[in-house]
């Protein structure tokens, strides 16, 4: 097997293939059930893009409070954008509601347009409003799913495990 440490039972499949394919950074190899952070999302996701359309991304978006390469090409490419002000906030927890969306954008880029259809969550009242078209895109693609009782929890951590995972469940989309 390919993995350093400790991950979930139903999270081992997914990531084993992703780091088999190339898609997983090496920094995200190990602490699976930890928090991932905005600027490591990024690495993901360009690796992700990278490696499924084969070529590297030249271009960069700016922020003043990160230079990491892949926070830039990130932007550039539109799957992610800044939080105001010109900054980023690289080092923050990403939450389920933001992976949503750039789990959407990152589909949205490869050309892959995830069906529209409305969040149907008993804690829609929760989801941000910029987030609610890409929570409902995502669930209706299969690509992310509620935690349970018909809850999405916008708000709860999201973890490098489930990162890859949802990762994989896109390229299996678009394969």
């Amino acid at each position: 097997t390919l993995r350093q440490e400790y991950i979930s039972d139903w999270a081992k499949d997914p990531v084993d293939q992703a780091i088999s394919l190339g898609f997983v950074p090496e920094q995200l190899q190990r602490n699976y059930g930890t928090s991932i952070t905005r600027a490591e999302f990024c690495a993901l996701a360009v690796r992700f893009y990278e490696t499924v359309t084969g070529a590297a991304v030249e271009g960069r978006s700016p922020f003043q409070d990160t230079d990491d390469v892949n926070v830039e090409k990130a932007a550039y490419l539109g799957i992610v954008s800044g939080v105001g002000n010109g900054r980023f906030l690289p080092d923050a927890e990403l939450n389920r509601e933001q992976a949503a969306k750039l789990l959407s954008s990152l589909a949205g880029v490869l050309g892959d347009e995830l069906p529209r259809t409305g969040a149907a969550f008993e804690d829609l009242g929760e989801i941000s409003d910029w987030a609610r078209e890409a929570v409902g895109q995502v669930r209706a693609a299969g690509i992310m799913s509620g935690v349970g009782e018909g809850r999405f929890a916008p708000q709860l951590k999201y973890t490098r495990e489930q990162s890859i995972a949802t990762i994989m469940r896109l390229y299996e989309r678009i394969k």
